[in-house]
């Protein structure tokens, strides 16, 4: 049990792996999960409950390159867009 006046927290880690238990192509080509809209939206909850993420140096520049400006492209479907709202807004 905590200390009183304290929050206890959990820490989540996600991570996509096919069942053959990779995560990037043998190029190291990142289009090997595919992610729907329900699926995406199942992110969006999860993540946008957490207080923070933590990335790896590759992860977050690949974020970085995206996310800043998704909800701006008019292709980008509505939870890719929430997405780019909780990815801007989290620490």
């Amino acid at each position: 049990m905590a200390p009183e006046g304290t929050t206890t927290r959990k820490i989540v880690l996600m991570m996509p792996v096919s069942l053959d238990g990779c995560i990037a192509g043998p190029g190291g080509e990142l289009d090997r999960h595919m992610v729907d809209d329900e699926l995406h939206s199942h992110f969006n909850e999860q993540v946008g409950a957490m207080g923070a993420l933590l990335d790896g140096r590759i992860t977050y520049e690949l974020m970085a390159g995206f996310w800043p400006t998704a909800d701006s492209d008019p292709s980008s479907s509505a939870p890719v867009a929430e997405f780019a709202l909780i990815w801007r807004d989290m620490p």
